[in-house]
């Protein structure tokens, strides 16, 4: 599953979690990759061990590391940085757009429209389906707010960059 971990100054890694093994109730194994510009950077297997309520990582099974408590799933602390975790999309908002703007992230096709001008909208909220790839891909809100407008219609082919719906923000 693609995940994005974004900081308050908006910079972003990307992981793509590839495998979860479950060895007990308090060893997970997890294979990963980050992406950095569409290309994959490091590839990855690290453990995790939950013991006496804490959390410790490790890469090899065999030294391990305590790693500071996490407000999952909404919040990762790292060493230096706090991300805001998204699991599987990436609110529109922040890549590219104003806050209250959702642009498109990859050329596709229209398919649905989930919501009309005047609702009321909040973060991680499906508004749009968008075909890519093959794919359909659910196009999520990422602030409060209210929909001021609706640049698009169900059936249009779409390049990356377009302004598809602005949000007023609540």
């Amino acid at each position: 599953m693609r995940t994005y971990l974004i900081d308050e100054e908006k910079n972003e890694v990307i992981v793509d979690i590839s495998r979860t093994k479950v060895h007990s109730s308090e060893l997970v194994e997890f294979d990963f990759s980050t992406i950095e510009d569409n290309e994959v950077t490091d590839k990855k297997t690290i453990f995790v061990r939950q013991l006496c309520g804490q959390y410790f990582v490790s890469e090899d099974n065999k030294r391990w590391a305590k790693i500071s408590r996490q407000d999952l799933p909404s919040r990762m602390l790292s060493v230096n940085r706090v991300f805001d975790v998204y699991r599987g999309y990436k609110p529109s908002g922040l890549s590219g757009g104003n806050e209250g703007e959702l642009l498109t992230q990859m050329p596709g096709k229209i398919v649905k429209i989930l919501t009309k001008i005047g609702d009321e909208v909040e973060p991680g909220q499906t508004l749009i389906i968008l075909e890519a790839m093959k794919m359909e891909n659910e196009i999520k809100c990422g602030a409060h707010g209210t929909v001021k407008a609706i640049h698009i219609n169900e059936g249009d082919a779409l390049d990356q960059g377009v302004l598809m719906i602005e949000i007023e923000p609540n």
